[in-house]
């Protein structure tokens, strides 16, 4: 995979978890662990 496709890939998946974290802003349903283990992968 070229480098241009890897890094088109790993920024989707970011994106993925970015509005993962939007849908988990309600406490009440999401722990902290599973919101910040979201956060932490959005990061890498």
């Amino acid at each position: 995979m070229s480098g241009i496709k890897q890094a088109d890939a790993m920024l989707r998946m970011a994106q993925r978890d970015q509005k993962a974290l939007s849908g988990m802003l309600d406490a009440d349903v999401f722990a902290d662990e599973i919101f910040c283990f979201h956060v932490q992968q959005a990061v890498e």
